[in-house]
């Protein structure tokens, strides 16, 4: 009998586990086909949680105190992506975005009719929830391809809280959906393709990076460095083959998000704005040897991980350690870099236990973290440093509790930590993407 698809009380909503005598052939084709649409429940609730803004628009602590900011509609309006993409080649909207997503945000931008601002705003919001929508979409049934056989990892993936919280805040689902196309196309032996979409991911996002380091940390446990080469050079020539005709067309816009970044002190998110709450700012560049430094720790746990683990990890499991860890210690972990986290959690074998237990933790911070920003204007009626700086750290025991769960499964699989789903051969498991 297949593992059930969601927790006990939840099962009737897809008809119950499938009993003794369901056929495996189909059952689980019918039951993913729901499961795709239904990541439109969680992004319907994200919708309904920002209803304030969206009649009202996105402007002034009001979108702090609801809880509904969003920074689609705010780079909108301060970005000038009305102009579209000829305005964002041309330097008439100004982002410190990755140049692929700031590509998409200026094309959808071109594409708001007119009107007043805030009938522009909405337009372009409701332009990035269809989009995101279908992204999402698309990235739960890279998941049930990946593991077709364990399709609570779909389901977690199409009904995590997180969506309801981070999906509609960034361009994030884009990075996802580029990240779970590359784990898909690794396992059915695509390595170009594996490549592009791990090129394309890093110019959306940067923390797909990790994601590329930890391919080949896993290829090398399992002897598989001639396929993980192939993928990340294709990788790297796709940056360089769109970061050298931006460079040529829009320097400016290439340039932008790293000169942001190098520049920039620590922000939202990050441990080490704990300092400047408790009345001691570190300096940016003390702040970016910090990132750094933490990076460099982030891979070496990573090869520790694979290096001491019972048997070879697979590209997931290697990659939420070594990106969770990445983020935990960066410049700055956004509500909406979790959103990563969904997918390689569920395709790492976590327990819906373990990954409610997560998003519990993100719930708490995302509460927080728009109090405590409302707290910087109007003190009287929002979050105190000190407790923002303690829900912070709930958020990181969170993310830490994901690595350790993962950690425990692949070095002491007799624990089950994750679920147990059938183990394939050994010169096959890395490529299944599968928990051990």
């Amino acid at each position: 009998m297949l593992p059930d698809v969601l927790p006990a009380p939840a099962t009737a909503l897809m008809g119950g586990p499938p009993g003794r005598y369901a056929s495996p052939n189909g059952w689980w084709r019918r039951i993913a086909l729901r499961l795709v649409a239904l990541v439109s429940v969680p992004m319907m609730l994200a919708v309904l949680q920002r209803e304030h803004c969206i009649r009202f628009g996105w402007s002034g602590d009001d979108q702090f105190f609801r809880e509904c900011f969003s920074d689609l509609p705010a780079q909108y309006s301060i970005g000038g992506l009305n102009t579209g993409f000829g305005g964002y080649l041309a330097g008439q909207a100004h982002l410190t975005e990755p140049v692929l997503s700031g590509s998409v945000m200026s094309l959808l931008g071109g594409l708001a009719p007119g009107g007043s601002a805030l009938e522009q705003s909405r337009f372009y919001f409701f332009y990035w929830v269809a989009l995101i929508t279908l992204l999402l979409a698309a990235t739960v049934w890279c998941v049930i391809q990946l593991a077709p056989d364990d399709l609570q990892a779909a389901a977690q993936t199409a009904l995590s809280p997180v969506i309801v919280l981070a999906a509609v805040l960034s361009t994030d689902a884009l990075a996802v959906a580029l990240v779970a196309g590359a784990l898909l196309a690794w396992r059915r032996d695509k390595l170009t393709l594996t490549g592009i979409l791990l090129g394309l991911g890093a110019l959306t996002r940067g923390y797909v990076l990790f994601v590329a380091i930890a391919l080949y940390l896993a290829a090398w446990r399992s002897d598989d460095l001639a396929r993980a080469y192939r993928a990340l050079l294709a990788a790297a020539t796709t940056m360089l083959v769109v970061g050298a005709a931006f460079a040529i067309v829009a320097p400016d816009a290439l340039a932008a998000s790293y000169l942001s970044w190098w520049s920039g002190g620590a922000g939202y998110g990050s441990p080490w704005l704990i300092p400047a709450i408790a009345t001691y700012t570190l300096p940016a560049w003390g702040v970016t040897l910090l990132a750094l430094a933490g990076w460099g720790i982030a891979g070496f746990v990573g090869w520790v991980f694979v290096r001491d683990a019972y048997r070879p990890p697979t590209w997931a499991q290697t990659a939420l350690v070594v990106t969770a860890m990445g983020l935990m210690v960066g410049k700055a972990m956004p509500v909406q870099a979790s959103l990563v986290l969904v997918v390689l959690a569920a395709v790492s074998g976590i327990r819906w236990r373990d990954s409610l237990i997560w998003a519990g933790a993100e719930a708490l911070h995302f509460v927080a973290i728009w109090l405590y920003v409302g707290a910087l204007t109007h003190a009287d009626r929002a979050l105190p440093g000190p407790w923002y700086a303690a829900f912070l750290l709930i958020r990181i025991a969170g993310i830490t509790w994901l690595v350790t769960r993962v950690w425990d499964a692949s070095h002491y699989p007799s624990r089950h930590h994750a679920r147990d789903v059938p183990a394939r051969s050994a010169g096959t498991a890395d490529a299944e993407l599968v928990s051990p």
